[in-house]
């Protein structure tokens, strides 16, 4: 009885020690852009980037804003300086976006309506 007492706790502790050594599994986590004041006019982007960057590889995005009244465009960082939609990498105006940062590296997007970007609606993260 006691041998089986002793495999039984031989066991478990290898089966803990095993576990303790598996990586653990990371899900998402998505990243509400603006937090309570969402993606509008008047926002500091580069402090809320400042405040989350960076994000992890697999995380999102969400954009949430009033659909007809803003735009994220995806764009390269030579578009982000100048506010230039052209040429870009992505778009979407639903209102409430999820983009998901697939890959390491740097994410830029701005909001393709009027003048909203040289207003300030751009958002630069980096992904790690």
């Amino acid at each position: 009885m006691a041998s089986h007492r002793v495999l039984l706790i031989t066991a478990v502790a290898m089966a803990l020690a095993v576990g303790a050594l598996l990586p653990a599994t990371a899900f998402p986590n998505n990243h509400l852009v603006g937090d309570m004041s969402f993606w509008n006019l008047g926002v500091n982007y580069d402090d809320w980037a400042r405040a989350n960057n960076p994000i992890p590889a697999g995380d999102t995005l969400e954009f949430m804003y009033t659909a007809g009244d803003h735009t994220v465009v995806q764009v390269d960082e030579n578009a982000y300086n100048n506010c230039d939609v052209n040429n870009n990498i992505g778009f979407w105006d639903s209102g409430d976006d999820i983009l998901q940062l697939g890959e390491p590296g740097n994410y830029f997007f701005i909001c393709g309506t009027g003048n909203h970007c040289s207003q300030g609606m751009k958002l630069a993260v980096v992904a790690t």
